[in-house]
């Protein structure tokens, strides 16, 4: 699979979402300029991890990151946490442990908590992100 495929499926594991979460978007790349609210992924840092089996065969990181517009703080809170929360029908890590392609890390610093972006083009928006393995 390439990491153009991987992203999209990525992307799809997560479509179940959208059923709900009103108007939520998700795109398979990185989106400087979302509209809220919404859920991007792209490469994390650090992106590829050895696995001993030569150049093809590495885990490879990618950022999973949801932004909510803050114009109301606390649906935007609710909605983050929602996402955030492994029970709930909109959860992320739930929508990726279902398709079994992705895993979000367990160690620490793997699912952030709420936070802003320094590339939001100005929009006020809060989000989270979750740190996703996969293996090539």
């Amino acid at each position: 699979m390439t990491l153009d495929q991987v992203v999209h499926a990525i992307a799809s594991a997560l479509q179940p979402l959208t059923s709900q979460i009103t108007g939520l978007q998700i795109y398979a790349y990185f989106n400087g300029n979302p509209t809220p609210p919404s859920i991007d992924v792209y490469p994390g840092e650090p992106f590829q991890q050895g696995a001993g089996y030569g150049i093809p065969s590495k885990r490879v990181w990618f950022t999973v990151r949801a932004r909510v517009a803050t114009t109301d703080q606390e649906a935007a809170s609710q909605l983050l946490l929602r996402l955030l929360d492994p029970a709930d029908l909109a959860s992320v890590e739930a929508a990726l442990a279902v398709n079994q392609l992705a895993t979000v890390d367990n160690t620490n610093g793997s699912v952030s908590g709420f936070r802003r972006y320094a590339d939001d083009n100005g929009t006020d928006m809060i989000g989270c992100e979750w740190r996703v393995g996969v293996w090539t």
